[in-house]
């Protein structure tokens, strides 16, 4: 059996109404990267493979039109011949979720829920959480999920393999040669999240990687050909990296919304994080001040944001060095604690004015600054990805800037 095989079974089963209540998914986070993606489709697999009648839908936390964002996504999942129309969305979450009183939700890539779908069926009572396999700080919630691994590594996907691998297939001798074709897309996510093996690689990765090494033998070697000097899986990891930068055709209410998150943090403050694949030099350069004027705002209303934090990361192309960048938008005058946002943020992320390309964008951020309060910096601290920037910043506005008092 291959995921796309599952997946058409799944949804024959969906269509007719023929699977048990109450529905169990399978959800990654809410940026709905690769990572999460795969992490859910093979939890999903997995999980039938180990017995046949259950079925788990993996829902991507996004709506349905937001897939064509992530177009290596889109790119992995056409090797598998895994179409958008064997995929579960945010807005078939929100259909199924009404045909019972409850459902039960694994959660991958994150151990608290996310997305305002979910949010409100868990106050509605509808959700149960049952199982947890995430690679982030842990939020102390859901205790007795089952499985509850919540750990560090590269690559999220490394911990579902390695749950279902040594749970229940470790002992089948004929599991690497029936499962090539899964482990072929668990390798897509971990060499993007590790860089192909050189950052961030812990040991479950390793572990994973040993394995997938061993399963895909030369089925591999026969789909990425060797070619310029580099390896077959050098070559699979700079073609699915091409495609995660390839921002053709793309608004910039489409940057904004590739690589999104929100959070409502305990003092109210409802904030949208925004991971960008390319400078602010290079977005306040490609895109009008008309543009990045409305779109800002836009987002703030469209998601009932109070403020929307954006960082990126990308390889200079003066100096081959590579860098990060932070900033924040907000507009309501009753919002001006967010002023000193930075000032907290400025130790932990080293915070600094040396902004790649500042004096060809000023005039467009000076604009920008006459509707709205637009914050930009140098991140010195390049190891601190969104991982590390959302809980800086739930830190900051839950004990430091709280009400309008500094404290």
């Amino acid at each position: 059996m291959s995921i796309r095989s599952y997946l058409i079974s799944l949804k024959q089963k969906v269509d007719s109404k023929a699977l048990k209540l109450p529905y169990t998914f399978v959800t990654g986070n809410q940026s709905a990267d690769m990572d999460s993606v795969v992490s859910a489709l093979t939890f999903a697999y997995f999980t039938n493979l180990q017995s046949t009648d259950k079925f788990i839908i993996p829902l991507i936390n996004i709506p349905k039109d937001d897939l064509r964002l992530r177009k290596d996504i889109v790119k992995l999942l056409s090797y598998h011949s895994i179409t958008e129309d064997l995929l579960y969305f945010v807005e078939d979450f929100e259909k199924l979720s009404q045909d019972s009183n409850k459902v039960l939700v694994n959660l991958v890539d994150h151990n608290n829920i996310q997305g305002d779908e979910l949010h409100k069926a868990y106050d509605d009572g509808k959700i149960e959480i049952v199982g947890i396999l995430d690679h982030h700080a842990d939020e102390g919630e859901f205790l007795k999920a089952d499985p509850r691994i919540i750990r560090t590594c590269g690559s999220n996907s490394s911990l579902v393999f390695n749950y279902f691998y040594e749970k229940f297939f470790s002992n089948d001798q004929q599991f690497f040669d029936k499962q090539h074709e899964v482990m072929e897309l668990l390798l897509g996510p971990l060499l993007i999240d590790t860089n192909c093996m050189s950052q961030k690689v812990e040991e479950p990765d390793t572990i994973a990687f040993k394995n997938y090494q061993k399963g895909l033998g030369n089925q591999f070697q026969q789909l990425f050909i060797s070619e310029n000097g580099k390896s077959e899986i050098e070559n699979f990891h700079s073609t699915l990296k091409a495609a995660k930068k390839d921002f053709e055709g793309f608004s910039f209410m489409d940057t904004l919304r590739k690589d999104y998150k929100q959070f409502t943090f305990s003092g109210g403050d409802r904030v949208g994080f925004s991971s960008l694949g390319k400078s602010f030099k290079w977005i306040f350069t490609n895109y009008s001040k008309e543009e990045i004027e409305k779109t800002l705002a836009d987002a703030l209303v469209a998601n009932k944001l109070d403020l929307l934090v954006m960082s990126d990361s990308f390889t200079r192309k003066d100096t081959y060095k590579y860098t990060r960048e932070f900033a924040y938008y907000y507009e309501d005058k009753d919002k001006a604690r967010y002023e000193d946002l930075y000032k907290y943020a400025q130790e932990p992320l080293q915070l600094n004015d040396n902004v790649y390309g500042i004096e060809k964008i000023r005039s467009k951020i000076e604009a920008v600054n006459q509707k709205g309060h637009y914050k930009l910096f140098d991140q010195g601290n390049t190891a601190a990805s969104r991982k590390q920037i959302v809980p800086i910043v739930k830190d900051i506005l839950e004990s430091k800037l709280i009400n309008g008092n500094h404290l």
